[in-house]
């Protein structure tokens, strides 16, 4: 960018408040302050500011592990993530079960009464019949907390094994832990945080034509 007299950050700043509001201030804002510049040249330079703050932000991924105590990684801890992204979910929550376990009753609580302060909670379950610990979350099903079966009425060896936690269409945690006290902390497991849009919408996707599909069912 030419510098000539022009203040960058204020250059900057009309640029985006022309993008916000539909102005046309930076383009004579910039002639202004170089007059060498062509009117041709100043809109390119307009247009390519522009082109980029257009551009979406670009996925974040980090790893997310589960190692016995003594062993040093430098990464996320499972029940950490699984943690922070449940209590910090405001509008909805996409959570797979293939087992719970009674040391996940903690946040089943948390997940309970976010359900009742209208995030929309939707939960995948594995063969709900064989596993006690969803009692509770049955007790409160209702408008914000859909709970879907997977009942494997063709192959008895098929299974719900995706571990998936997906928050606010825009954070998804894909891991190979159970919602278990060995998933979260006795076994050796890995996964990953993804923070982006794109990835928690196709999960949304996949499990609500899984649901119209009739692969689920709503219990």
């Amino acid at each position: 960018m030419p510098s000539g007299n022009l203040d960058k950050e204020i250059f900057l700043n009309t640029v985006k408040s022309d993008y916000v509001n539909g102005t046309i201030n930076a383009l004579p804002l910039l002639k202004r302050n170089c007059p060498e510049l062509s009117d041709a040249h100043c809109q390119d330079i307009v247009e390519l500011i522009i082109g980029a703050m257009e551009m979406p932000k670009a996925d974040k991924v980090s790893l997310v592990v589960t190692a016995p105590p003594s062993f040093s990684i430098n990464a996320r801890t499972t029940m950490n993530v699984v943690q922070s992204i449940i209590n910090g979910a405001d509008r909805n929550i996409l959570i797979t079960g293939y087992s719970l376990s009674s040391y996940f009753s903690e946040l089943v609580d948390t997940i309970i009464l976010k359900s009742q302060r209208g995030v929309f909670v939707k939960f995948f379950a594995n063969d709900i019949d064989k596993q006690p610990e969803f009692e509770k979350l049955l007790r409160y099903k209702g408008r914000f907390l859909k709970i879907y079966n997977y009942p494997q009425k063709d192959d008895k060896m098929s299974a719900l094994h995706a571990k998936v936690i997906s928050v606010d269409q825009r954070q998804t945690l894909i891991t190979s832990a159970n919602l278990s006290y060995h998933g979260q902390q006795g076994n050796i497991e890995l996964g990953t945080l993804i923070e982006s849009k794109h990835i928690a919408k196709q999960i949304e996707d996949i499990f609500t034509k899984l649901i119209f599909s009739k692969i689920f069912n709503e219990v």
